[in-house]
């Protein structure tokens, strides 16, 4: 099953849309330029449904990556996002130490999910159509999402959503939990940045 496009970051460039005066275009233009990712601001999520209505929700607390964003060119914009599986937090330690296992993230052989960009295209409501590749337990699968820039403050930041089918990805769970754990998961992605 392909991968669905919704909304994060996975993480890339956005232009909000023009105003009849041009001065969101200066801020976006002011803002352009190469730019870390800030672990400890951004946020990678996912949401999956267990049992049919129960929704659990993790976070991976440490990643890494760069964006290169370009307002007046954003087609030669791009972004490398890479998180590490060891750093999920949900609700339930065992649960943690679960994902780590081969059934699921399997960290000791795959230890980060990745996504690098390899094309951007404005829309024109003045989103950001991103096409890259995600990576996740050592499979690689091509994703489509759609980036908001938030230009304002003193750290700018980009945001996505989008949804994934787990077995693309060979995490299918263990012999029992598998069955009740729903396939889509939810992901939704927050790089803040900082200029390099």
């Amino acid at each position: 099953m392909p991968i669905k496009s919704l909304f994060l970051v996975l993480a890339v460039v956005v232009v909000t849309a023009a105003a009849p005066i041009d001065r969101s275009h200066d801020v976006a233009r002011a803002q352009s330029g190469a730019w870390i990712i800030d672990a400890s601001r951004s946020e990678a999520r996912f949401t999956v449904t267990k049992f049919g209505f129960v929704d659990v929700t993790g976070v991976f607390r440490q990643s890494e990556g760069e964006i290169q964003y370009d307002a007046d060119h954003p087609e030669t914009s791009r972004v490398q996002w890479r998180i590490r599986v060891a750093s999920v937090r949900t609700d339930a330690s065992d649960r943690d130490s679960a994902l780590q296992r081969p059934e699921y993230f399997d960290a000791v052989r795959h230890p980060y999910l990745e996504f690098a960009s390899r094309s951007v295209r404005r829309l024109d409501d003045g989103r950001l159509e991103v096409s890259g590749l995600l990576t996740m337990r050592g499979v690689t699968r091509p994703l489509v999402t759609l980036v908001r820039h938030l230009p304002a403050g003193a750290y700018p930041s980009f945001e996505t959503a989008f949804e994934v089918d787990r077995y693309d990805f060979g995490i299918v769970g263990g012999s029992v939990m598998r069955r009740l754990i729903g396939r889509t998961v939810r992901v939704r992605l927050v790089a803040v940045v900082n200029p390099q």
